[in-house]
């Protein structure tokens, strides 16, 4: 991909230890761009360890601090836990998100940042059972019930976001993605997503094979590095503070998901699916068209 564009200019890429973050920081460092990363409690891989700083963007002030003096800044950074988590505790990560957020489209402007990314997420859609449009998105329905408190919170930042660019000219890129996979995610009981979950089960051989929730379930794969370059499309060409999907838009059922992994896991066993077990939206794609 051609860079040009980030010559000479300096970029932050705040949350840069999580699975998105850590992929386009190695990326840009790669390429010769002029990239600082943040981390807060995840520290990050050792040979990208010197181009790191830890910071706390719950509070405002180091959301000041990491913004000075930047061109670009990409907002990876959010509290988040896999559907285990959001079940036991269902509004754990709002305040947390909206300071983070907040405190950083703020310091943005108040440091004269020319360009913010912010990654926003799929779950601010509401219960659909087709490839759903930015413009479907229904504000009269609510999120499905799981993602109820933060697909309300990602919901109040995308408007924020527009507000930001319509009344300061920030230029606001704002992608709504699906699940994401990839080097760098996490494999925590706790914390992990299906398919990070469904690999460390295989390669630990666990038989019988137990699957959480419905084998129907559909979900809309992303893999990091193609989402890393759409981050920097959406960056050069796309900064107008209207949403835009990122997927696959290709359906995969979880039942097609467990099988393909164990057979790159040599560990073809019989699998057992516990439906008793918290499990998410039953149908989630979006489509790619615009």
């Amino acid at each position: 991909m051609n860079l040009d564009f980030l010559k000479d200019k300096k970029i932050l890429i705040a949350g840069g230890a999580g699975l998105l973050g850590t992929s386009l920081t190695q990326y840009l460092i790669s390429n010769g761009v002029l990239t600082r990363s943040t981390y807060f409690s995840r520290p990050p891989p050792k040979h990208l360890d010197e181009h790191y700083q830890q910071y706390d963007f719950t509070k405002y002030q180091d959301c000041v601090d990491a913004t000075t003096d930047q061109d670009y800044v990409v907002i990876c950074a959010v509290q988040a836990s896999g559907v285990y988590g959001v079940r036991q505790s269902p509004t754990a990560s709002i305040q947390p998100n909206l300071n983070i957020h907040t405190g950083l489209f703020e310091a943005c402007v108040q440091n004269d940042v020319s360009t913010v990314v912010w990654v926003s997420s799929s779950t601010v859609y509401q219960e659909a059972f087709y490839p759903i449009r930015e413009d479907q998105l229904d504000l009269n329905q609510s999120p499905y019930e799981l993602y109820q408190g933060i697909g309300w919170v990602y919901r109040y930042l995308e408007q924020l976001g527009q507000c930001y660019h319509d009344k300061y000219g920030l230029q606001v890129g704002i992608i709504r993605t699906t699940n994401i996979y990839g080097p760098y995610d996490r494999f925590d009981n706790v914390r992990s997503h299906v398919i990070p979950a469904l690999i460390k089960r295989a390669l630990n051989k666990e038989n019988p094979f137990i699957v959480w929730g419905n084998p129907n379930t559909i979900r809309d794969f992303v893999y990091v590095d193609d989402l890393v370059y759409g981050v920097l499309q959406v960056m050069e060409k796309y900064c107008i503070g209207d949403p835009i999907n990122f997927s696959s838009g290709i359906p995969v059922s979880i039942q097609k998901l467990v099988e393909v992994i164990q057979e790159a896991c040599d560990h073809c066993v019989p699998l057992e699916y516990d439906w008793s077990k918290p499990s998410a939206v039953p149908y989630r794609v979006l489509d790619n068209t615009k």
